[in-house]
């Protein structure tokens, strides 16, 4: 693992994100403090719900009308 002051890393973010995209991640320390650069591995999306999921959450339309009657007045 390369380690670079930040002023060097200032120079070199280009080449050091490359390298750290290519799994080569880099220390970056400013003063007694530490910094790492690397790939972050993209997360998964969340799945979106069918249409219809929440049909049986409410017992009927007025129910509904209730519900966001309160939702707005809470803002």
């Amino acid at each position: 693992m390369k380690t670079c002051s930040i002023t060097e890393a200032k120079t070199k973010l280009g080449k050091l994100a490359d390298a750290a995209l290519q799994g080569r991640p880099t220390v970056i320390s400013r003063g007694d403090k530490l910094v790492i650069l690397q790939a972050y591995p993209p997360t998964e999306p969340i799945p979106l719900r069918p249409p219809g999921y929440f049909a049986d959450c409410y017992a009927d339309k007025a129910e509904i009308e209730l519900e966001n009657r309160c939702g707005h007045a809470s803002d």
